[in-house]
């Protein structure tokens, strides 16, 4: 899949109208991603931890990318979106986009920390490199999301974004 596919016919104006619904509906980043994982549209802004996690290459590739290839796989294979959180914690939801059986990629959303669930601030100290006592700054400052809105949302954004999908035919 080329990222022309799913922007090739002047869709990418309704796509960031999407992204931007999500995003305002969730408090979270909302990305369009192809089947690889690159990031072909995003809205929203990081929260320091994530900022920082994205500054380092290593940390990039074990905390983003790994959990963003483990959740596209899931979604992929379940056709369902797939909520989970990434192996410092934060929530990310992937809703797989497909059209004639073929996938095409995601609408993504993270960013937030899970509602009753603790950042481990020795873990994030460990991935960036830093002092436990910033870590434990960062991580107070996450903003957080319900699990049960991110789930009801995901079911509920599905037929939206898979209609602008079909669309695009």
């Amino acid at each position: 899949m080329s990222e022309n596919e799913l922007l090739s016919d002047g869709s990418e104006g309704k796509w960031r109208e999407v992204l931007q619904d999500l995003a305002g509906e969730l408090g979270m980043v909302a990305t369009l991603v192809d089947p690889e994982g690159k990031i072909l549209l995003h809205i929203g802004d990081y929260t320091d931890v994530c900022v920082r996690v994205r500054k380092r290459q290593e940390t990039l590739a074990f905390i983003c990318g790994q959990t963003s290839q483990v959740l596209m796989k899931q979604a992929e294979k379940s056709k369902q979106p797939v909520v989970d959180v990434c192996q410092i914690g934060l929530c990310k939801m992937v809703i797989p986009l497909f059209r004639g059986g073929r996938f095409l990629g995601a609408v993504t959303a993270c960013s937030r920390a899970l509602v009753g669930e603790e950042l481990d601030p020795f873990l994030v100290a460990q991935e960036l490199g830093i002092e436990e006592k910033d870590a434990l700054e960062l991580v107070q400052s996450v903003p957080q999301v319900d699990e049960g809105r991110v789930q009801d949302v995901a079911r509920q954004w599905t037929e939206r974004v898979q209609a602008l999908v079909q669309k695009t035919d």
